[in-house]
């Protein structure tokens, strides 16, 4: 007789969804705190999500800022500081870009890829190399 195993994929499910809501949580709690100031509106896209590259940081930051706090947990003081200077203002700054940024196609009140006669986002096209050739 098998074993039973006592963590089922509705557990694994349940996790996925909780660490979805907690990324979630910090994102738009931080968001909240930031103020991106210039002469133009800031470059954002209300479906940010559909940007991979976007997600990417985002995911990259909250990981980093879970760091920091669990640092500043075992008495490093200047964690949080060290991760606003060296993850996010060097993240923020390719994200909100208005002419390289992933969100310079878009426009908060118009949409996803506004500036875009197509709305497909493109990625850049990868390949694999020959087997011949050494990484």
């Amino acid at each position: 007789m098998a074993e039973r195993d006592d963590h089922d994929s509705t557990n694994d499910e349940e996790d996925a969804v909780d660490v979805r809501q907690m990324f979630l949580d910090w994102l738009t709690g931080h968001l909240a705190t930031v103020e991106v100031v210039g002469t133009k509106p800031t470059p954002w896209c209300t479906q940010w999500w559909l940007h991979p590259e976007v997600v990417a940081r985002f995911k990259a930051l909250w990981q980093a800022s879970m760091q920091a706090d669990a640092s500043v947990m075992d008495g490093d003081a200047g964690a949080v500081s060290s991760w606003w200077i060296n993850h996010w203002d060097r993240h923020a700054a390719i994200i909100f870009d208005k002419g390289n940024g992933p969100f310079r196609d878009c426009d908060p009140d118009q949409g996803h890829l506004y500036r875009r006669k197509d709305t497909t986002a493109r990625i850049v096209p990868a390949s694999m190399p020959p087997d011949d050739v050494e990484l």
